[in-house]
């Protein structure tokens, strides 16, 4: 006998098995399947710096978008749900441009709404919007 119990493992035990990284074709269509690209989409240093006004952007992405009030808010129709009373609020001041819709479905700054929007990831919202993908 080898000195180790009957049921125990080899050192190392399943290491190695499975996906084999880079390269393998199956582990790339994996990386492409969660990620959407097998490379990740860079993003500028300055990227806060390059988004869109957010008075400009949800004006063109949110229906019957009302005036802001005092504090830059504005009330509109909520693109995620079927909606037919002004439950989103945006805000059109400040580079952030948070939004909240009061009927549940979510909040947040511009690029989530983005995002959710447009179903992409962080990065890809993030380029898009810097590029102008409206």
């Amino acid at each position: 006998m080898n000195g180790r119990p009957r049921n125990a493992k080899p050192h190392g035990g399943n290491r190695g098995a499975g996906i084999e990284r880079k390269g393998n074709q199956s582990y790339l269509a994996a990386v492409s399947a969660l990620y959407g690209s097998p490379k990740p989409v860079h993003i500028p240093n300055n990227w806060r710096e390059r988004l869109p006004d957010p008075a400009t952007y949800y004006g063109e992405h949110v229906a019957k978008l009302g005036k802001p009030n005092g504090t830059g808010w504005a009330q509109g129709v909520c693109p995620f749900h079927d909606d037919h009373n002004k439950s989103l609020s945006v805000c059109t001041t400040g580079e952030r441009g948070g939004w909240r819709c009061f009927a549940g479905c979510d909040g947040g700054d511009m690029v989530g709404f983005h995002m959710r929007l447009r179903g992409l990831d962080f990065r890809a919202a993030v380029r898009d919007l810097i590029e102008g993908g409206r």
